[in-house]
């Protein structure tokens, strides 16, 4: 297994996911890659695209959308999973607990390393890490589920979320998508059912770190077209 850069701090963190034992490094020093993005200066694409290492740390929406992929079931061994903004990737390495077609993708390759690194503690097949703005969504790597940990987090981002949930699920296919109620992403589930959505909606409180945040979990589908 290749080292991760020296620059990260390392934690290593054990994950009781309903019964699923889960292994995640994640980093500590999230201080130092921000000022390491603000030291490229106003011009650079990464400042300019607010690249803000939001992937390096856990969150509670990925814990929550975890376990609700061990509760629900609804991942089968022949299913095609894909995670968007996997971040660490622990959603992705749970899927793998139950399918063997995953995929993960990010739009920069620092949490593509990460994903790889933590799905090697956790699995011992291989899966696939590609670069993927969901901003600009390709359907040949549509899947059958789509797993999506908080990635409304920015009014502007809603509408590029609906083309994306619309080109990568396959016809039949299911969104599974995790929220920290935030007051302001209620817009965007609000707007959803107009363009072309069905969802069922499930909350899990998360104690992280001392920290307890409920997150809503949501099945999320494409009305059928007649």
């Amino acid at each position: 297994m290749s080292a991760l850069p020296a620059k990260y701090k390392i934690k290593t963190e054990h994950l009781d996911v309903f019964g699923v034992t889960v292994q995640v490094d994640r980093v500590v020093n999230l201080d130092d890659l921000f000022e390491e993005l603000i030291g490229k200066g106003e011009d650079d694409e990464d400042v300019m695209d607010e690249r803000i290492p939001y992937w390096a740390d856990l969150w509670h929406s990925s814990i929550a959308l975890a376990r609700h992929i061990v509760k629900s079931k609804i991942i089968k061994r022949n299913m095609h999973v894909l995670e968007i903004g996997c971040g660490l990737g622990l959603p992705g390495i749970v899927a793998g607990k139950f399918s063997d077609h995953i995929t993960f993708t990010d739009y920069i390759k620092e949490p593509l390393e990460f994903a790889k690194h933590n799905w090697n503690l956790n699995n011992d097949f291989e899966a696939q890490f590609k670069i993927l703005d969901w901003r600009k969504p390709d359907a040949s790597v549509s899947a059958d589920l789509v797993l999506a940990s908080d990635v409304a987090y920015e009014k502007r981002s809603f509408k590029h979320l609906h083309k994306a949930f619309k080109k990568l699920i396959k016809p039949g296919g299911m969104i599974l998508m995790s929220e920290p109620n935030r007051n302001y992403a209620k817009e965007f589930f609000s707007t959803l059912k107009n363009n072309g959505f069905v969802f069922s909606e499930f909350l899990y409180p998360i104690n992280y770190n001392n920290i307890t945040t409920k997150v809503n979990v949501y099945e999320i589908k494409m009305v059928a077209r007649t």
